[in-house]
């Protein structure tokens, strides 16, 4: 198959800014220089499988480097790769009318809009950290719940959907909240935002594949990440989940069967396809089990969660991604040819 990888610009300049004339002395120096990149190390796992690649970055002349019939399939390398428009993007590649790895734009505009997003998962009993979505109108800004405790995060309306990402804030009193919600009544008469509870709690990541479609929903090992609880607040949200200390909980852990049942429903209703990240956090001082977030724009690439997830029962980087491939040609109805159908056979016998 011919594939084209949306990614990032600066990881595609990594693997085309290699000078070509430079000498290679051995096989082994090819090797390491081409495992050195993440998109080098997916490049060669795709080539595993009999596949032709091209990179491509996510711009508007998306649909112009992508024409109709010039590839078989169509992958969303990483989140980053579509981070400020992400909605938009998506929409391009439905534009295309060629198939694609990952969720559609369904999916996308509502798992990224945070309001709605919760507001949903409220009316299908899915339990969420508690909110508020505020109007804040012609200067006047309303009061918050009266069971809302600080400290408390601001989250802005169309933070990811349309716009660059307004960064969340951090608020630890009513007067930094009405400061906060003045300094954007400058920029706008009338806007909205989200205030959501900041929960203290355990945190973790759980990767789901497949789809209801064809039956084949899978869930990986979740992750763990572990902060110190003597950490500032600030600081916590600012940290990189990647950075963290990390304990796997396996699949027959009570806590994870309570987890997946919540993330299937979820992924099932807002419609995500072929792979996704759950987020879920079990409040300290309650013990409830909250689905923070479900992100269906989650990094395939080596050394993300789901890679990872997947290398430690044992499976390599090149069976994970082929095997998210074959869901999506499943998805599809393409008929299946070569490593793919042989993997499809052997997953049956």
């Amino acid at each position: 198959m011919k594939i084209a990888v949306i990614s990032d610009t600066k990881l595609i300049s990594q693997i085309e800014g290699k000078n070509p004339k430079k000498a290679v002395e051995s096989e082994i120096d090819l090797q390491e220089n081409v495992i050195k990149t993440p998109l080098a190390t997916l490049q060669e796992a795709l080539k595993d499988f009999g596949n032709k690649i091209s990179f491509i970055p996510p711009n508007l002349e998306l649909i112009t480097q992508i024409k109709p019939n010039s590839y078989d399939l169509i992958i969303k390398a990483n989140k980053n790769s579509t981070k400020h428009h992400p909605a938009q993007f998506i929409g391009l590649l439905d534009l295309t009318e060629i198939p694609y790895c990952g969720s559609q734009i369904d999916a996308i505009t509502i798992c990224k809009n945070k309001p709605l997003f919760k507001s949903l998962l409220q009316l299908n009993y899915i339990a969420t950290p508690k909110f508020q979505i505020l109007k804040v109108q012609s200067g006047k800004i309303p009061d918050i719940r009266k069971d809302f405790k600080f400290p408390l995060i601001l989250k802005f309306f169309n933070a990811g959907i349309h716009t660059q990402s307004i960064l969340d804030k951090v608020i630890t009193n009513s007067d930094e909240l009405d400061e906060n919600l003045n300094i954007n009544l400058k920029k706008s008469k009338n806007y909205f935002v989200l205030l959501e509870e900041y929960i203290v709690g355990r945190k973790f990541y759980l990767p789901i594949l497949g789809n209801e479609l064809n039956g084949n929903i899978r869930f990986l090992p979740a992750i763990e990440t572990i902060s110190s609880d003597e950490e500032d607040l600030l600081a916590k949200l600012s940290l990189n989940s990647d950075s963290l200390e990390k304990k796997f909980l396996e699949m027959t852990n009570p806590l994870i069967k309570h987890a997946r049942k919540m993330a299937i429903k979820a992924y099932n209703f807002f419609n995500c396809k072929d792979y996704a990240m759950a987020v879920f956090i079990l409040d300290k001082n309650t013990n409830n089990l909250l689905l923070h977030e479900l992100n269906p724009l989650t990094s395939i690439l080596p050394g993300g969660k789901i890679s990872i997830a997947a290398e430690h029962l044992g499976i390599s980087y090149s069976e994970m991604i082929n095997d998210i491939i074959l869901t999506t040609l499943l998805r599809y109805d393409i008929k299946l040819k070569g490593k793919y159908a042989k993997q499809l056979k052997n997953l049956k016998n």
